[in-house]
């Protein structure tokens, strides 16, 4: 819960929150399980997390040494704090998946994630406390764009979700139209972006799931006619609810020169000549752009400013590694044979999210440069996937066993013959 509201639980006015420290918590207490979780993890995970977790570390200390030479020493630990929720989520998710019943016990961090989402996304339609609406709403985070990213990155969940829910699929499609019109809401361009865009992608990845299948002809003919009727409905909608979001989108992407990309070209050049004044230091990480901006507005912009070329090589290593494991994984998804009910739920979890991870990558290409306010948007997603990838093998496993075991076992009419 101390995730979605980073603004309100705020240490003392700084920009430390309680969500940090629980954090640093979970992640020195998930120390002691990282033995156990490399013995116990399929070996392409184990080897992934290990490769993750090396690469963010080196992130932290190449962070923390530029203290010596950065204006505000205490503002590095912005990098810090966003890699220590990997350190954090990755170890507690899949420790919680291996105790009894862990299943059950991540499926409900799962569904906390998409309560908080609904419940965010109702503050901010309702215009209550810090969620009040302009054209921008920040809801309980520090800006508008870290709310569009968190709800972005919800939204690939909602979907999931609702596609392997039987009890609850009316509820859930007022959940996802309830993230939707938050998103709107937000006023952040570039997320109600990405965020139809990975809906769309979610969809389309589960369309062609199912035709390789053979399975629900109608609802893929259902899904094909409807999509762009629901795109059109959520650019009238944004035109409606957020007239000014819907004008500055439509110069965008008619060509035109809004103020925001204006605005972000002239943060990236100043930023590049940052980097390139101290190539192998960097300015600090965590440091403001003078007095024009908090960060580049771009993940890998900022790195290279703040920590110089080594800094820009280890973001571009976890970013690849990240992409590369969330590629492979769709790609088994969608190649990987078996209907039963099980194989499916876990397959379309694996879908949602991977774009959910990958709509935060993504996003943090114009927005936030991986601030530790919407780190765990990136991190907990990452964890859920690793978790779904493992329970995908397992499923998997388990049917090869069962099948070896048919063709492999005596039946009735041998044994009868042979006594």
């Amino acid at each position: 819960m101390s995730i979605w509201f980073p603004g309100a639980t705020r240490i003392a006015g700084t920009d430390g929150s309680i969500s940090f420290l629980l954090a640093l918590y979970c992640a020195v207490v998930g120390v002691a399980f990282y033995g156990e979780l490399t013995r116990r993890l399929h070996r392409t995970e184990a080897a992934f997390a290990i490769a993750v977790l090396t690469t963010s570390g080196a992130i932290i200390i190449l962070s923390l040494l530029s203290m010596l030479h950065a204006d505000s020493p205490l503002r590095t630990m912005r990098a810090v704090f966003a890699q220590v929720f990997g350190f954090a989520m990755i170890p507690a998710v899949l420790a919680i998946s291996m105790r009894p019943k862990g299943s059950e016990a991540v499926e409900r961090i799962v569904s906390a994630v998409i309560i908080m989402s609904v419940a965010t996304s109702c503050l901010v339609i309702a215009g209550m406390g810090d969620a009040k609406f302009a054209d921008r709403a920040e809801g309980y985070f520090k800006h508008a764009n870290q709310l569009g990213i968190a709800l972005s990155a919800g939204l690939p969940l909602v979907a999931a979700r609702l596609i392997v829910s039987r009890k609850y699929r009316l509820v859930l499609w007022g959940c996802l139209a309830a993230v939707l019109l938050g998103l709107v809401k937000s006023g952040s361009k570039t997320n109600f972006v990405v965020g139809i865009a990975g809906l769309g992608i979610f969809f389309g990845l589960y369309g062609i799931y199912l035709t390789i299948r053979r399975q629900r002809p109608l609802a893929i003919i259902a899904g094909t006619i409807t999509a762009p009727v629901l795109l059109g409905a959520s650019l009238l909608t944004l035109q409606f609810l957020n007239p000014r979001a819907y004008r500055l989108l439509t110069v965008q992407l008619t060509g035109g020169e809004a103020h925001s990309m204006v605005s972000r070209e002239r943060l990236w050049s100043i930023s590049m000549d940052l980097g390139l004044l101290h190539p192998f230091t960097g300015v600090g990480a965590g440091q403001p752009v003078g007095d024009i901006a908090p960060h580049s507005h771009n993940l890998l912009i900022e790195y290279f400013r703040t920590m110089g070329v080594p800094g820009l090589a280890l973001i571009v290593v976890l970013v690849v590694l990240v992409a590369t494991y969330l590629l492979s994984a769709i790609l088994h998804t969608l190649s990987a044979k078996g209907a039963s009910e099980q194989a499916t739920k876990t397959d379309v979890m694996v879908l949602g999210t991977s774009i959910s991870a990958l709509n935060y990558i993504v996003a943090n290409q114009m927005s936030d440069s991986f601030g530790p306010s919407t780190a765990p948007f990136f991190w907990l997603p990452l964890a859920l996937l690793m978790f779904y990838r493992g329970l995908q093998r397992s499923v998997k496993s388990s049917r090869s066993a069962n099948a070896q075991t048919l063709f492999t076992a005596p039946s009735p009419y041998f044994r009868t013959l042979r006594s």
